[in-house]
């Protein structure tokens, strides 16, 4: 064991840290010595069962079972994912699969339950799936200790007159500024932040992971760095290590990385688009022809017949894993958008996918079909609706069980979207069977808890309905908790928790 850890720990690391992402989307760690590691390698790390069901809004039980004060799991440390820190060498971090004992994974436990549907996909359907993710942030000032003093001091007087939080009239500004006030793509933005970007890239890539390419967002302060694939639960994994340099990084050079959806009601919100692609073999099951340039400028698309593709080119399995995500979208929001926060971004004309559609290269489509020309193997599906609130283990398992029920089922898709869903009436969209999204997440939990079907195999594959009662348990409780509460308010509590 102890060999085993010296191959992929540095000398210099004095202590680890055991990280984990919790039913709310926050990360989360214990940190340990490493004289301590191997005795926490054999027995593990104790941690209550009810802290991982802990909300966004603050450290308070929710009212589920889930939440007791009795039990305890224990933090198990993967060898395989750990990472000596290159911003902090006397650190590394190690993911934690959360167990009853050493080989006895929770059964609540996220990145455990990935690992079962890939299983499955692969034993069942032959199938492997690859995940990369476009990492949109906000660069903010780092906010100085009066503000921050100032802050807490409105927060206890809301809390002792009984007022919301944020509920006092005179509550100073709390969310700091951005970094800088650049436009889309622009390159004078790139310049002013090349040295902290350039660092974050370099730190990724000491991690293991690569960033195929990184470009100004449009609101200010706002960038995106969009990962390299990889397969399904390297990539999760992969993704929670990048958080933590992004947000690393960001601190050495006295900023704030905040990964929350929205945080300025007249500026650009921050996705995380999932691409992933079907794989089996080395078969990319989503390659497909690029769109006809008509199709492209806006003509309909003809409804597909027997045995003809709604896309040109794209394989009947492909097609069907596609099906089964547009159908139960609606339905999987609950993971990949789940706080109250992500559905302020979710709008018509924002590139964020408010319609329930699909379409080659169509960015208001949630479902984005992307190909590079003369390369089949990069071919991909964008999932829009999807943030930095999620889960990443959860929500790429519930995107799968998604897909993997359009493959059961052999599902078609309907025409493809070519143009911007929103610029039509409520007939047409009707008529085109394209639906709103759910515009909340209370709209999102009633679409999940009424697609039965959906509902059944996501607990049947996790092996437990109880992880979705207690996920909703959490994510309801923030729906209620935040209510009405403007944006300002909600903002100012979560940026730097996320």
């Amino acid at each position: 064991m102890a060999s085993e850890w010296s191959d992929v720990l540095r000398p210099s690391v004095q202590y680890v840290r055991l990280l984990f992402c919790d039913a709310s989307g926050m990360r989360r760690c214990r940190v340990i010595p490493r004289s301590k590691l191997e005795a926490v390698s054999q027995h593990g790390l104790g941690y209550a069962w009810a802290s991982f069901w802990l909300p966004a809004w603050g450290d308070c039980c929710i009212a589920d079972p889930a939440a007791s004060p009795v039990g305890e799991m224990r933090l198990v440390p993967d060898v395989a994912a750990t990472r000596t820190l290159p911003w902090m060498p006397n650190h590394a971090t190690s993911l934690a699969t959360l167990s009853y004992a050493p080989g006895q994974p929770w059964e609540f436990c996220p990145r455990s339950a990935l690992k079962r549907v890939l299983e499955h996909a692969q034993e069942q359907h032959g199938l492997t799936i690859q995940l990369g993710y476009e990492l949109e942030f906000y660069l903010l000032q780092k906010p100085d200790k009066q503000q921050l003093l100032d802050k807490q001091a409105v927060m206890a007087a809301d809390a002792a007159l009984g007022r919301p939080p944020g509920g006092s009239i005179a509550r100073p500004p709390v969310l700091p500024l951005p970094f800088d006030s650049h436009n889309y793509s622009g390159a004078g933005g790139i310049e002013g932040a090349a040295t902290v970007l350039g660092e974050m890239c370099a730190t990724l890539a000491a991690l293991g992971t690569k960033v195929d390419q990184l470009h100004c967002e449009s609101g200010p302060g706002q960038f995106e760095l969009a990962l390299s694939h990889a397969p399904a639960l390297q990539a999760a994994d992969n993704l929670l290590f990048a958080l933590e340099a992004v947000s690393a990084v960001a601190v050495k050079h006295e900023l704030v990385a905040s990964f929350l959806p929205k945080l300025y009601p007249e500026e650009a919100a921050s996705g995380r688009h999932c691409h992933f692609s079907l794989w089996r073999g080395d078969v990319n099951l989503l390659a497909h022809e690029a769109a006809p340039a008509a199709a492209a400028a806006g003509a309909a698309a003809p409804p597909p017949g027997d045995g003809v593709a709604a896309v040109q080119g794209l394989c009947p399995k492909g097609e069907a894993f596609l099906a089964g995500v547009l159908k139960h979208l609606p339905a999987l929001m609950v993971f990949t958008t789940p706080s109250p926060n992500s559905y302020r971004r979710l709008a018509p004309h924002c590139w964020a996918g408010a319609f329930q559609c699909f379409g080659p290269q169509n960015r208001e489509a949630p479902l984005r079909l992307c190909s590079t020309p003369g390369c089949p193997a990069a071919a991909n599906c964008e999932l829009k609706t999807s943030d930095g609130t999620a889960n990443p283990h959860l929500a790429a398992a519930a995107l799968v069980v998604a897909g993997l029920l359009g493959v059961r089922q052999q599902l078609r898709l309907p025409p493809a979207c070519s143009l911007d869903p929103g610029t039509l009436t409520e007939e047409q969209r009707a008529a085109a069977g394209i639906a709103r999204l759910p515009g909340s997440l209370g709209e999102a939990i009633a679409a999940f808890e009424g697609d039965d079907e959906f509902r059944g195999a996501l607990a049947a594959a996790l092996g437990t309905e109880a992880l979705l009662h207690s996920f909703l348990a959490v994510r309801r409780s923030e729906w209620e908790h935040f209510g009405e509460a403007p944006l300002e308010t909600e903002a100012a509590l979560l940026y730097a928790r996320y």
